[in-house]
């Protein structure tokens, strides 16, 4: 879980998909590792939602050009 991203301050030049797939990436890897147990559903839900609106976002991104 080695992200550089602390709870008390948000970073102005990383952009929210950014700070998502991250914090996806981080639950993701907190119970792969730490705990060793199947992610539990309500956790599951939440982290398909956040690769839901992140593929949503990069679509958007390429489909506008930024």
């Amino acid at each position: 879980m080695g992200t550089e991203i602390g709870l008390s301050k948000r970073h102005q030049n990383v952009p929210d998909v950014e700070l998502l797939r991250r914090i996806a990436q981080d639950m993701r890897s907190l119970y792969a590792d730490v705990i060793k147990q199947p992610l539990p559903l309500d956790i599951a839900v939440a982290l398909s939602r956040i690769d839901r609106e992140q593929s949503r976002a990069v679509g958007q991104a390429q489909r506008f050009g930024t």
